[in-house]
Order: structure tokens, then C-alpha cells, then sequence
């Protein structure tokens, strides 16, 4: 019989991440949802779990060594991205001080991509490749180690064995629903610029992205899509109510691949009075809208969405393998404008193939779109994107310390761009803020809208502090 195991999971804090983004004043304190849906497994295989967020603490060390302390966890774990891997990896090290003999498992894309090296660059005895759910299960349940797919370790003398995969989960369904019961939500507070209502939930309702974007990483979900059932996205909505949630995000890949399920979402939740309002924040393809959708989303709360333009460049975004053009995104702003959704775009300065031209061609043609906001980011080769491996072939990495390949403040040193050099890339991205935000129409616009919304106040702060 499996003893019953004591598990703390920890989210890395993320506090030095944005410390000199211009997009720092909008970041959102939101409970993680992988997390939660990590723990709501653990929790039904009888494990007992607890969860410590250590963005809410101003020392992050000292809150941590007091939760091993009060807790006494028999297994630890982290999850982390390529810019917070080396804060997973304190982590680890501050819980082996504690207690060596704590199983320390980690997981997430960087993990994912790179499992050798993660174990050999920190204390982690067990490495999680791909999806989590039933992998951790299978850890803590003393299963033999040599017998668990989608794991790499450590053996008694040292080495790195890395095991075979694990098959993607195959009815989503089955997941348990998210432990928010472990967080403390009335720290999920997102500033009103992001967010409408606090505190926010993230929801998950499908997994993976069929697409190829060469700056996108596919180590966890690979290119596909799975959904979860209507029902099952409408329970995970009524999950969070109850728990005090008083909006959602979609964290998915693509929520609208399947326009005429997520309409049947959208039906539901108008059929059922949910009454939350709710934002498509993690991208939404604008070839994958269309009116009938973007009316029902309305309808069914959403009063936002993002769509992922990157360029404003054909050539570049061929170049990028996003498989769209630009009267595609004309047309899906145009849409959701009609549809009375707040359209947002996020784009990317410095991709490969960029000149001054190529990049001013996005700065004109993000400002020839109606859209309510904009957000640029530099673009970075992320460990284990079709575009890292690219760059790495072609000499072009300077370097592989992980804790500078962060999309918001990346260091002028992590790579070189074949045609640009950092000085351009920077004039542009600043460019790119003064010359969208501070446009007569777009300002008239945009007191218009905060008037009416009561925001005028706080937007007028944040686009001055984003811009300059």
C-alpha cells in the first residue's frame, strides 16, 4: 500500500521577471492553474497537498523556509519557464537544505524540453515530460521509477536516465477539477486596466495548439488539440463561482479552433444565466472568428479578447510560419468592433527576417487597426522552438543562461539578430508605444471608451507609464 506523502507545491515568484517591463504596471497576481489542476490529481490519488504562491511575499526564501518548516512536505514541487527556471531551481535548493531526503519534482516547458540538463543543473531528483496529470501520481506512489513514462531521473549513481513518453492524456474529462480551495483568492487581484473584476480565474477548456509558429514552444501538449466536453468547460465555470471568482481568462492555446463547439460553449453559458464576465486573454486566431462567433461571445460575457498579429509584415509572418494575412486581421477586428468586444493586439518587434522596414510596417499597420490596446514584445528564441534551434545552428546564440531570455527586458547580449542590431531592435520597440498610444484618434477613442467605463483616470497613468 502506498503510503500517503505530504506534498507543497510551489509557484516560483515572478517579481524580477517584469521589474523593468513597460508592462509592469498591469500584471495580474492570478492563483496558477496548473498548479491547481496538478493538485486536484494528487489530491484524488490520497496524497495530502498544500500550495505556496511565493509572488505574495516580499522575501520569497524566508517564506518558504517557513512553510518546510510548519508543513514538513515529503515531495516538492515546481514548474517553471525558460526566465524562471533558475527560480525553480533556488527552490528545489532551499527545500534540500531543509531536507535531503524531500523528492524534489519538477516540470513545465523548460523542463520539458530540456530534462537532462534541468536534473544536471540543480537538485531535482525526478523531471516531468509533457503533461503532469498523472505522471506526479505515478512518482508519489513509490511506482518504480525505471517504470514511469514521461520522466527523466537520476539513479543511484548519478546518471540521467531518461524514459520513454507518455501518451497525451486522451479524454480531458477525466481531469479532475482545479483544487482552488488551496488558495488563498483574495490575493488574485488583476489590475483594473487587465481586469474588469477581482479575483480572477484562469480556465482551461482545451490543451494544445495545431499550429507552427517557429517562435512557439510545443514541449508539454505538442501540435494538438484536445477539448474538454461543453459541459465539462460549464462545470469548471460554476467550479470557480463557487469558490468566489468573480471573472475568468481562457488559458488556451486555441479556443476558437473549433468555432461551433465554442459557440455551443457560449450557448450554455447564456442558457444557464452564469453572469460572469470573461476575457479571451492568451490569443485568439484571427482566422478563426467570424461574427456569428464573436456576437455569441458577447452575449456569453466576454468583453475582450486578444489576437495574436505579431506583424504587420506579409513576408514576416510567412517567414514566422503563422499562416495568416494581414485582411484576415483587418477583418477579425473589424468583427469583434461590430460585435462590441474590446479588441487588443499583441505583436512582436525584431523577428527573424526584420529590417527597419519590416518593423515599421508593424507600427503602421497596428495603428491602421481599430483596436482598443496594443502590447509589442521583443522577440526571444525560447529553448526548444523551431526558431532557438534555427538561431543555435546558424551561430547566432551568445549565450545560454537561462534567467535572460525573458520576453519583456531580454539582454542585449542573448543573441544576435541576423540583419538588426540591439539599438535598432530597442528605437523600435520604444517606437512601436510612443506611436500607437499617442495618436489624436486613438486618444479620442480611448476617453470616449474610459468615460464611459469609468477607467479614464487609470488608463491615461498606465499608457504614460507603458509609453515613456
Amino acid at each position: 500500500m502506498t503510503k500517503k506523502k505530504k506534498v507543497l507545491l510551489v509557484e516560483s515568484s515572478d517579481r524580477d521577471f517584469y521589474k523593468d517591463a513597460k508592462v509592469k504596471e498591469v500584471v495580474p497576481n492570478s492563483a496558477s492553474l496548473t498548479l491547481a489542476t496538478i493538485a486536484a490529481s494528487i489530491l484524488e490519488a490520497g496524497h495530502d497537498v498544500q500550495v505556496i504562491d511565493l509572488g505574495n511575499f516580499i522575501n520569497p526564501n524566508t517564506a518558504l523556509k517557513e512553510k518546510l518548516e510548519s508543513y514538513k512536505p515529503d515531495a516538492i514541487g515546481v514548474t517553471a519557464s525558460t526566465p524562471l527556471f533558475g527560480k525553480a531551481v533556488e527552490v528545489v535548493q532551499v527545500a534540500k537544505n531543509f531536507n535531503d531526503k524531500i523528492i524534489a519534482i519538477a516540470g513545465g516547458p523548460h523542463v520539458s524540453g530540456y530534462p537532462k540538463e534541468s536534473l544536471e543543473k540543480s537538485k531535482l531528483d525526478v523531471a516531468v515530460i509533457g503533461e503532469g496529470d498523472l505522471t506526479i501520481v505515478d512518482v508519489l506512489n513509490d511506482v518504480d521509477l525505471k517504470k514511469i513514462k514521461g520522466i527523466a531521473y537520476k539513479d543511484k549513481k548519478g546518471n540521467t536516465i531518461i524514459n520513454e513518453p507518455r501518451s497525451l492524456i486522451e479524454n480531458l474529462d477525466d481531469i479532475p477539477l482545479p483544487a482552488w480551495h488551496l488558495f488563498d483568492i483574495s490575493k488574485c487581484v488583476v489590475p483594473k486596466f487587465v481586469a474588469r473584476n477581482s479575483p480572477v480565474s484562469w480556465l482551461e477548456s482545451s490543451r494544445g495548439c495545431p499550429y507552427g509558429c517557429v517562435y512557439c514552444t510545443k514541449s508539454i501538449f505538442q501540435r494538438t488539440f484536445r477539448v474538454k466536453s461543453v459541459e465539462r468547460v460549464i462545470s469548471e465555470i460554476e467550479h470557480l463561482k463557487k469558490f468566489g471568482f468573480k471573472e475568468f481568462h481562457i488559458a488556451d492555446d486555441c479556443f476558437t479552433m473549433d468555432m461551433k463547439r465554442a459557440e455551443k460553449i457560449c450557448d450554455e453559458i447564456i442558457k444557464r444565466k452564469l453572469n460572469v464576465p470573461w476575457v479571451a486573454l492568451t490569443g485568439v486566431r484571427v482566422d478563426r472568428v467570424d461574427g456569428n462567433l464573436l456576437r455569441k461571445m458577447k452575449d456569453a460575457g466576454c468583453y475582450r479578447l486578444f489576437f495574436g498579429i505579431e506583424s504587420g509584415n506579409q513576408g514576416i509572418l510567412k517567414r514566422i510560419k503563422k499562416n495568416i494575412n494581414l485582411e484576415q486581421v483587418r477583418g477579425a477586428v473589424k468583427m469583434a468592433n461590430d460585435a462590441g468586444i474590446e479588441a487588443w493586439g499583441s505583436f512582436m518587434i525584431g523577428l527573424p527576417g526584420e529590417t527597419e522596414k519590416t518593423m515599421q510596417d508593424t507600427i503602421d499597420f497596428a495603428k491602421s487597426l481599430d483596436l482598443d490596446m496594443a502590447k509589442v514584445t521583443i522577440t526571444i528564441p525560447l529553448p526548444a522552438t523551431e526558431l532557438y534551434n534555427e538561431y543555435l545552428h546558424k551561430g547566432l546564440m551568445v549565450s545560454d543562461d537561462w534567467n535572460k531570455f525573458n520576453m519583456y527586458t531580454p539582454a542585449r547580449e542573448l543573441y544576435r539578430h541576423e540583419n538588426l542590431d540591439w539599438d535598432t531592435i530597442e528605437k523600435y520597440y520604444k517606437k512601436f508605444y510612443k506611436e500607437f498610444y499617442f495618436r489624436p484618434k486613438y486618444l479620442w477613442h480611448r476617453i470616449k471608451n474610459d468615460i464611459k467605463n469609468g477607467m479614464l483616470v487609470e488608463h491615461l497613468k498606465i499608457m504614460l507609464k507603458t509609453a515613456w
